[in-house]
């Protein structure tokens, strides 16, 4: 402990070598609270001298920081918006020249996209994160890692994912935003051992071999790194896409949680039984509508507060995503707590009939149903002022019987929106105007 407690020293770490941080992993909750909580205040004291943004709140809000002096007093200091994002230059805690990269975000959940400076500390950090969330799921330097999440166009996803490979000295495929036909040929040139990639982009490959009488499982993948969709339920069981995937490929499949502003990936374990978190990277807070702690184990939208991070840190930054934590030992042996999946985004929360549910979860019953081809879900306000939720849905035969659907949907989420079948034509349109990030666009909001 004498060299960590030396390590942490400093107001923020610059060094992020997998070497000094492993124990984590594996720590006593005190130990790991004690350590956590160092990091924090010096983060906190970091970027309030440093950022205009929360040094002007701070001070408009009489915020002594003299009296923040443990982990749970989190919870005095106000939360950060995305909308407060823009513009980014009010977060800046180094000097311009010190930026090295510049990442913008999708805007999923607003027209102007956030833009996020790094440092060559904050690229280091995204190695380092990205190296132990592989190495977390098993992955070393023998492995071919398949990276189809674009590197370009100033996303952080993609070049994350090659930063990590290359720290974990692991071959990596930069197959970007390219073709099932591309990604498909690349596996079998280059022989990739581990495909990382939104899952329905996987299924997209797969297919496309199988459609040319070749098999998916033939190829030496193993492994199936998920990012972006779901892929278990709110019980950790693997979603339909999910069962159908491993069974595609003949492969693990193994959940992710990220995003830009957090710059952490979350990342399931050898048992799979939700995304570990890193505590020297991020603090993961779960809150309820009013902004107050759940209970253990009851759901809320994810707070973050990313630790180690110079160029554009951030603190208690709300997601909108609505997750819950696991807070037992894994059978892996680590200690830290995990998140599981990811129920929904807070601004699509819809009440159906008195029931709260989200549009990913009506998807997810159907996707991998060799019935269902592809769907996408619209909302609109009803007269008064009820949510009307229609399903669009694409059936692989020419058979218009919807009851099947209507009979998974009451079983497995107790509610049936209206169901509208289209071809599967129509269907592939408005769902594969992929994003730039390649996330399908499956949910439309028209109220």
């Amino acid at each position: 402990m004498k060299n960590t407690v030396s390590f942490f020293s400093s107001p923020v770490i610059t060094d992020f070598s997998a070497k000094k941080f492993a124990f984590l992993q594996f720590a006593e909750i005190d130990e790991i609270e004690k350590i956590q909580t160092r990091l924090f205040l010096h983060h906190l004291k970091f970027t309030v001298n440093n950022s205009p943004f929360y040094k002007k709140l701070y001070k408009n809000k009489n915020i002594d920081l003299k009296k923040i002096k443990k982990l749970s007093d989190i919870e005095h200091l106000p939360l950060t918006e995305k909308s407060d994002l823009i513009p980014a230059k009010y977060f800046l805690c180094v000097d311009n020249r010190e930026i090295v990269d510049v990442c913008l975000t999708s805007a999923t959940s607003g027209p102007i996209p956030s833009m996020i400076s790094l440092t060559s500390g904050d690229l280091s950090r995204l190695a380092y994160n990205e190296e132990l969330a592989f190495d977390m799921a098993g992955i070393d330097d023998k492995d071919t890692l398949l990276i189809c999440a674009a590197i370009d166009r100033c996303f952080m996803a993609g070049i994350a994912y090659f930063l990590g490979g290359v720290k974990l000295k692991a071959r990596v495929l930069r197959s970007g935003s390219g073709s099932a036909a591309q990604h498909w040929e690349l596996i079998k040139l280059a022989d990739a051992t581990v495909i990382v990639g939104v899952p329905s982009l996987i299924y997209k490959i797969g297919q496309h071999a199988i459609d040319n009488n070749e098999t998916p499982g033939s190829t030496l993948v193993k492994k199936l790194i998920a990012i972006g969709e779901p892929t278990r339920d709110e019980h950790l069981n693997l979603l339909p896409i999910a069962v159908e995937l491993e069974k595609m490929w003949g492969a693990k499949i193994y959940s992710t949680y990220a995003s830009s502003e957090m710059a952490t990936t979350f990342c399931e374990c050898s048992a799979r039984r939700g995304g570990h978190l890193r505590p020297e990277l991020n603090i993961t807070e779960i809150l309820d509508n009013n902004g107050h702690p759940v209970k253990e184990g009851e759901r809320g939208e994810v707070v973050v507060t990313p630790l180690g991070v110079t160029g554009m840190p951030l603190i208690r930054f709300k997601t909108g995503d609505i997750s819950y934590l696991i807070n037992e030992k894994c059978s892996c042996g680590r200690t830290t707590k995990r998140i599981a999946p990811i129920l929904g985004r807070k601004n699509q929360m819809l009440k159906y009939k008195g029931t709260t549910i989200f549009p990913n979860a009506i998807l997810a019953c159907l996707e991998g149903d060799q019935r269902f081809h592809n769907g996408y879900i619209e909302v609109r306000k009803n007269k008064d002022g009820t949510d009307r939720i229609l399903l669009f849905a694409a059936l692989c035969s020419e058979n218009n019987d919807k009851t099947w659907i209507s009979d998974i949907l009451r079983a497995k989420i107790r509610v049936v929106p209206e169901i509208k079948l289209i071809d599967k034509k129509k269907a592939d349109k408005k769902v594969y105007q992929f994003d730039k990030k390649r996330k399908r666009m499956t949910f439309f909001d028209l109220r």
